[in-house]
């Protein structure tokens, strides 16, 4: 399918790699401390928190797909849903 599901939050490597673990994540985190790429995708609340955000880009940086209800969707549901975004898109 050619998508990889990155995590992106300002939490400290090894914050993530403990939830990395609490959760059997098998897919990349980022740690964004200072929250620029998170504010540049306006994924900060109010209080300078990240909201649980999910984007979809392509190889040119295009944004193609967002759920930015802040609801922890599920891996599986993720990659079934974004599996049909990117046939959708002829990808």
């Amino acid at each position: 399918m050619g998508i990889e599901i990155v995590a992106i939050s300002r939490d400290l490597a090894p914050a993530q790699q403990k939830f990395k673990e609490t959760v059997n994540a098998k897919n990349t985190f980022l740690t964004d401390p200072e929250a620029k790429v998170i504010g540049a995708y306006g994924a900060l609340n109010a209080n300078k928190i990240a909201n649980r955000y999910y984007f979809l880009i392509d190889e040119s940086g295009k944004l193609i797909w967002k759920n930015v209800t802040g609801q922890l969707i599920p891996v599986e549901k993720l990659v079934e849903d974004l599996g049909q975004v990117v046939k959708k898109a002829g990808n």
